[in-house]
């Protein structure tokens, strides 16, 4: 089987990759079809109605080259043949001058063909700017950045000489020469905020005072202790001023006791690994006579690394100019947000311009990825709660809050916000303070990851929850119920979810469960059948926001005459199944499912003549208003696979454009098969309309009309001259962009904002909008509109003696919208309840000097659960009916991680009458709290 993967181009002229390029995607496609997406007979049934398997999955479990790291030149057209091989020398230290490389501690036969420097970049012209700015190689004479910063790269021409020096330099820095001891380097946070809101009259607003009505508060400067300072507080002065005052009132009624009884937590939570199948890696092949550099890679955001390449070689001097990045995409063997903005591909890129004009191959090994990889942020958490004794009510919330971003900013800020703006999860407070701070460290840099902030944040909120209601007396549910958000009440940013808010439908089927009505019966059981253990039960309920705030979706649908579908989305599967999704998802406009997917084929998207200018996250509302006055100009034109936004995004553009040729093509189609005949045939008589069509048993019926096989309609809209092709690109900024386009003597209006035709078999027909409706700039301050919710219940045992915690069994209760595919959805539960257990019991890096900046860990070190701790067997999932059929589907892949880790700790206090409030939760912590 050939390789399977995608291309982009990107083409550099004049030196500069400015905000307002025009971004020019390839030119031609690197391989057929059926090799970008491999479909192996029977995945679905005869007639494309139903599932059998993943669309992929014969590819996966035979071993096809789906994978970054199982390619090498041989397997690129036109790339050399010959492969060297790549490493990264990093450094263990942070407090000690660099003073440059001694090879006389590697073994003569181990030395590298060739060495990359900080001085050798900067004689190329090389370096990293905008969001990846950073030294890539530490410099002899100053201190490194943090611990694992790179300082050279070796490249080897033999993969046994590689092989051999690899295993050599394991957890050894002896061809490292340090200096004296130094300061570490310590800089000001990444970023801080303050979220305040006071309620007004009622909790469906408006506000007194919150982010959304009066904006986002910020720090007036930092500390010499670089932590913020905040305005002095005046009620009547600017925002800033008036935040520092609702917010230190807050705070001192809590304190004095008049905003009901106070509840304290302080609570902390770890540093991870992500622990991705594949580490990172990558191909790199500089033609020096053409200019063009050339990649294989595995990422998230491969524009967003497409750009960051063009930045790194934009000044670049004779030795390597590049005119043309040419970049292929393969598949993500596990990528949970570490491969969204790596700065890994900056150095396999590195690895090419220095390669000789050979394939070079930069791959890290699992000590290097534990050594350098993205980490999750670990958080410390204070908090205060007011809650009125009488009812239960929640009164008021403050919190100060800090993460560790270690020693690159990467999207450090953002978790720290989005953890922050999530810490109240699914209840309501009428009155809420959070600071929040992104730290820097000289730790391992941390990055984005699977739940975002947000399962630190909500992991606190929950277990504080079980607090309040012990305390008082309360059933955990009930507590829940009593202050669990209302469709249309605000968050603690001003803003209303989009949508109805269905907790308390979760809560009730969560209550329902086996493992809660019969906890008392099943845990007299336990006990007495395993003397010396305790068994517990646990709940935990929460909502988790899907997206970014500047989603794209770029989808295509073409219809071939003989009635076969393609379909194509610019996605990257990275194990959700999204290439499955989209094949689905057609099928509710065209009757049956895609025959062949396309993922990430950016040259496809020629047709739309993209333009785009400015950030998405930051334009002012003139800006944008001036920008879309060209018909081409969109926000973005396309956005990382990650968020949680394969269901509600990237599935999104196909389906747009399965409705457009099935409202301009298959329904004209019909209607002149159904009026063929004496007096206009079998719809004489009727009134047909395009809203009574249905699908029945693959084939298009409505009002009483023969059922006609797609074939037959296919075959009339091509010969007809009728739409049979449909390429659009979409935009979500909390709310989807709409445009109005002409199509015939018809107007239509729809969630996109851009769009080609295709007529029988003709070429693509760009169409320019009629009008345009962006969502508002300010939306982006909104912070998060578009939740799912999910609810987990677990039963645990606690051996009382060793403290070693057993996972029992799980149940889930989640509410995703229309599962597009229910399997799907299971499969990525199932997943997220396992790395749950993980974070919650095993999982745990030392943040600084013993941590994985040392290079000595692996998994013989690092504590994944392993199969039987996971109770595979004892797992349900129950997913709760949309309300109707026109639901939209909703972003789950995140939530259904987070509710597990605090249910797993509110079954240990069930189980042992303490409380662990730093994670994770290991024996050693269960055996000091049972003291």
């Amino acid at each position: 089987m050939k390789p399977l993967w995608t291309r982009r181009r990107l083409l550099i002229s004049g030196g500069a990759l400015g905000l307002s390029q025009v971004l020019k995607p390839a030119v031609a496609q690197a391989f057929n079809p059926d090799d970008v997406m491999p479909i192996a007979p029977g995945w679905d049934n005869a007639d494309g109605t139903d599932l059998n398997y993943r669309i992929d999955g014969y590819a996966k479990v035979t071993g096809a080259k789906l994978y970054a790291r199982d390619v090498r030149g041989a397997d690129m057209a036109g790339w050399p043949d010959e492969t060297h091989h790549a490493m990264l020398i990093f450094t263990p230290h942070a407090k000690r001058i660099y003073k440059g490389l001694n090879l006389s501690a590697l073994a003569a036969d181990l030395h590298p063909d060739t060495i990359v420097t900080a001085d050798d970049l900067d004689k190329a012209g090389l370096a990293a700017t905008g969001f990846f700015t950073t030294d890539l190689f530490c410099k002899p004479g100053s201190v490194p950045l943090y611990l694992s910063q790179p300082v050279a790269m070796f490249i080897y021409k033999d993969l046994i000489t590689f092989k051999r020096a690899q295993a050599a330099l394991i957890g050894s820095d002896a061809i490292i020469d340090y200096g004296a001891a130094a300061p570490a380097t310590s800089t000001d946070p990444y970023g801080a905020n303050r979220f305040t809101r006071v309620q007004g009259d009622s909790p469906y607003g408006p506000d007194v005072f919150s982010p959304v009505k009066d904006g986002w508060v910020g720090p007036l400067r930092y500390q010499k202790n670089h932590s913020p300072v905040w305005a002095k507080e005046d009620i009547k002065g600017d925002v800033s001023q008036q935040a520092s005052a609702y917010g230190d009132q807050i705070r001192a009624d809590l304190k004095d006791g008049k905003s009901g009884k106070l509840y304290t937590q302080s609570f902390q939570t770890q540093s991870i690994d992500q622990v991705f199948m594949e580490p990172e890696n990558g191909l790199a092949w500089y033609d020096a006579a053409t200019g063009k550099l050339s990649l294989m890679l595995g990422v998230q955001s491969p524009l967003a690394i497409l750009n960051a390449v063009g930045n790194l070689v934009k000044d670049a001097k004779a030795s390597a100019n590049v005119s043309e990045v040419d970049a292929h995409f393969a598949y993500i063997g596990g990528g949970f947000g570490g491969k969204d903005h790596t700065i890994v591909p900056l150095y396999i890129a590195i690895a090419g311009l220095f390669g000789g004009g050979k394939t070079v191959r930069l791959a890290l090994d699992r000590f290097n990825q534990f050594q350098f990889g993205l980490k999750r942020h670990a958080f410390e958490i204070e908090t205060q709660m007011g809650v009125d004794p009488d009812t239960g009510k929640f009164l008021a919330f403050a919190s100060t809050m800090s993460c560790d971003g270690g020693g690159r900013s990467n999207f450090s800020a953002s978790v720290a916000d989005v953890g922050a703006t999530a810490a109240t999860s699914v209840y309501y407070l009428p009155k809420s303070d959070i600071e929040v701070t992104a730290n820097q460290s000289i730790g391992v840099t941390a990055g984005s990851m699977r739940g975002y902030g947000t399962y630190q944040t909500m992991t606190a909120m929950e277990c504080l929850m079980d607090e309040v209601a012990e305390d008082l007396g309360k059933d955990p549910f009930e507590i829940r119920r009593q202050n669990a958000m209302t469709t249309g009440q605000l968050n603690l940013t001003g803003n209303a979810a989009s949508g109805a808010m269905r907790t308390g439908e979760v809560l009730d089927a969560m209550e329902a469960s086996d493992l809660w009505q019969n906890r008392a019966a099943k845990k007299a059981a336990f006990e007495a059948a395993n003397p010396g253990k305790s068994y517990g039960v646990g709940v935990a309920c929460v909502m988790k926001d899907y997206g970014t705030g500047a989603d794209v979706t770029l989808g295509s649908v073409s219809l071939s005459p003989e009635g076969k579908i393609t379909a194509a989305c610019a996605a990257i599967e990275m194990g959700t199944g999204v290439s499955t999704a989209v094949a689905r998802r057609v099928s509710e406009y065209l009757g049956r499912n895609a025959d062949t997917v396309e993922l990430d084929q950016q040259d496809l998207w020629d047709a739309l003549k993209l333009e785009t200018s400015g950030d998405p996250f930051g334009i002012s509302q003139a800006d944008q208003d001036k920008a879309q006055a060209n018909p081409r100009w969109v926000p973005a034109i396309s956005s990382p696979s990650s968020a949680s936004i394969g269901a509600s995004v990237s599935s999104h553009g196909p389906a747009q454009a399965a409705y457009i040729i099935m409202r301009y093509g298959l329904w004209p189609a019909a209607l002149s098969i159904w009026s063929e005949g004496p007096l206009g045939g079998e719809a004489a008589g009727q009134f047909l309309t395009f809203d009574k069509l249905r699908w029945v048993d693959g084939k298009l019926t409505g009002a009483g009309m023969e059922p006609l096989p797609l074939e037959q309609l296919a075959a009339r809209a091509h010969k007809d001259g009728l739409v049979t092709g449909a390429m659009v690109h979409g935009f979500n900024r909390w709310s989807w962009a709409s445009a109005t386009f002409a199509i015939g003597t018809d107007d239509l209006t729809t969630a996109i904002d851009a769009l080609a035709i295709q007529k029988g078999s003709d070429d693509w027909d760009l169409l320019n909008r009629k009008a345009i409706d962006y969502p508002p700039a300010k939306f982006e301050r909104i912070a998060v509109n578009y939740y799912s919710a999910c609810g987990a219940v677990v039963a645990l045992s606690a051996d009382k003696i060793s403290g070693d915690v057993t996972i029992e069994a799980v149940h889930q209760v989640l509410e995703c919208g229309n599962a597009i595919v229910e399997d799907l959805v299971s499969g990525i539960a199932q997943g997220g309840i396992a790395m749950g257990i993980g974070h919650a019991l095993h999982e745990y890096l030392p943040p600084f000097e013993d941590g994985p900046g040392d290079g000595t860990w692996n998994l013989n070190r690092y504590i994944v659960p392993k199969a039987g701790q996971v109770p595979v067997w004892k797992t349900t999932l129950e997913i709760l009916p949309p309300l109707s059929e026109t639901d939209p589907p909703k972003g789950m892949g995140e939530v259904v991680m987070i509710p597990v880790v605090p249910a797993i700790l509110n079954g240990i206090n069930n189980a042992i009458g303490a409380r662990v409030q730093s994670l994770p939760a290991t024996p050693e912590k269960i055996r000091e709290a049972l003291k």
